[in-house]
């Protein structure tokens, strides 16, 4: 399934897709490359730093580290899992907030359409 998004100054049109998405639940987990794709910045920049400090803390040949570095690898699956089911839910009220309407949507005038 997919949103068709339209812009009410420019008239763009944008198709987004809904549910699940593979590319932000794999492509997180690789600098989140995916969610940049999208408009997500803060997201992306966050999963960039957590992907660096994750690799830095799996070149420390320590037992700690180890730990550490487990832990981060099952949040960082858990976060693949969040971004794959939100991501596409994120990125359509991302549009919402800057002024996009569904396309079947009229913007709203005021003074008209009252008698």
């Amino acid at each position: 399934m997919s949103v068709t998004l339209r812009h009410p100054t420019t008239g763009d049109i944008k198709v987004l897709p809904e549910g699940w998405s593979w590319s932000c639940c794999i492509g997180s987990l690789f600098l989140g490359l995916p969610l940049f794709h999208r408009g997500l910045r803060v997201w992306g920049s966050a999963m960039v730093v957590f992907n660096i400090v994750a690799a830095i803390v799996a070149l420390i040949p320590t037992e700690r580290a180890e730990r550490l570095d487990g832990g981060l690898t099952l949040i960082g699956i858990g976060l693949a899992v969040f971004f794959g089911f939100q991501a596409n839910r994120m990125a359509l009220d991302r549009y919402l907030d800057l002024g996009w309407l569904y396309a079947g949507q009229e913007p709203k005038r005021p003074g008209f359409g009252r008698l």
